[in-house]
């Protein structure tokens, strides 16, 4: 592909996203109705959604990849659709609370608690569904585990008290940000789009200090992010550096001591010296010496 015929492309799927269109191969549609076709989707689709994809999908041809793929063993697959979606989901659509049972940490249950769910999320890491709520009588932000819950019930609520619902949750959301400002070290400028892709997922601005030749990024994350950006930070080594919040900066220093004491060279563990004749390791172990003080070889 040329270069005009990418800036076409792009210019192309700039306006089908202003508009909200998009387009689908033929290979596209059979692998979609080849989904429909799969056990988990009556279970995660509304039965109209599912007549309807049905309906619109019916002239295409079948993705049979029988004939050209044979699965000989595979680890256990993990769903991950979980019974649970759907009503929560239906919950937040319309604004209700919920009575939730479930188990907590220490295996206890806990009864019948009152809460505002308000959004799922899914962990990649963990390969786990969460549902974010409010709980009222503590006026926190709670994160459950779909798997931990064992019943809930929707709860109509009042409009008016879902909209206060969500002015508080706003409002906690607000207070559990933090901002985090990273300096680029000028000779690692070029990168600069590459460093910003690692912090992808948080607001961001970036400004250029043209005295010192930085650029300087002003994340602002949720406090419970910390580790993920710590984790960026080391990924992205000498590239990078936390202009300011000495907690951050402290931890940062703790994760690297730790990381170098356990590579740091001891006197016993000396790295092989390759020479012309081959590897040579120091040091050079000299002879045993016996009980009188003589030499035993």
């Amino acid at each position: 592909m040329n270069l005009f015929e990418k800036m076409f492309n792009y210019q192309m799927m700039t306006r089908l996203n202003e508009t909200g269109l998009f387009t689908w191969t033929s290979q596209e549609r059979a692998w979609l109705r080849m989904m429909l076709n799969h056990p988990a989707a009556p279970e995660a689709l509304h039965p109209n959604t599912l007549h309807k994809m049905h309906d619109m999908l019916d002239a295409e041809q079948d993705l049979d990849l029988q004939d050209y793929l044979t699965e000989k063993a595979k680890s256990e697959e993990n769903s991950v659709f979980h019974p649970l979606l759907k009503p929560l989901r239906q919950m937040i659509l319309h604004h209700q609370g919920f009575r939730l049972t479930g188990r907590v940490r220490n295996g206890r249950i806990s009864q019948d608690q009152f809460g505002y769910p308000y959004k799922l999320e899914y962990s990649m890491v963990k390969k786990e569904w969460y549902v974010l709520w409010y709980a009222p009588l503590h006026n926190k932000l709670m994160s459950t585990k779909l798997h931990s819950i064992i019943t809930t019930e929707a709860q109509p609520l009042q409009p008016e008290t879902a909209s206060q619902y969500a002015a508080k949750i706003a409002i906690l959301t607000e207070n559990r940000k933090t901002t985090v400002t990273i300096e680029v070290l000028p000779e690692f400028n070029q990168e600069l789009s590459r460093i910003l892709y690692a912090f992808s997922c948080f607001e961001k601005q970036v400004e250029f200090v043209e005295a010192q030749q930085t650029y300087r990024i002003e994340l602002t994350i949720p406090r419970n992010e910390m580790d993920y950006v710590l984790s960026k930070m080391r990924f992205l080594g000498k590239r990078v550096r936390i202009a300011d919040n000495a907690a951050l900066r402290e931890r940062m220093s703790e994760t690297a001591a730790k990381v170098l004491a356990r590579y740091a060279e001891t006197e016993l563990e000396t790295l092989p010296e390759r020479t012309s004749g081959g590897v040579r390791s120091h040091p050079i172990e000299k002879p045993f010496a016996n009980a009188d003080g003589s030499d035993s070889a």
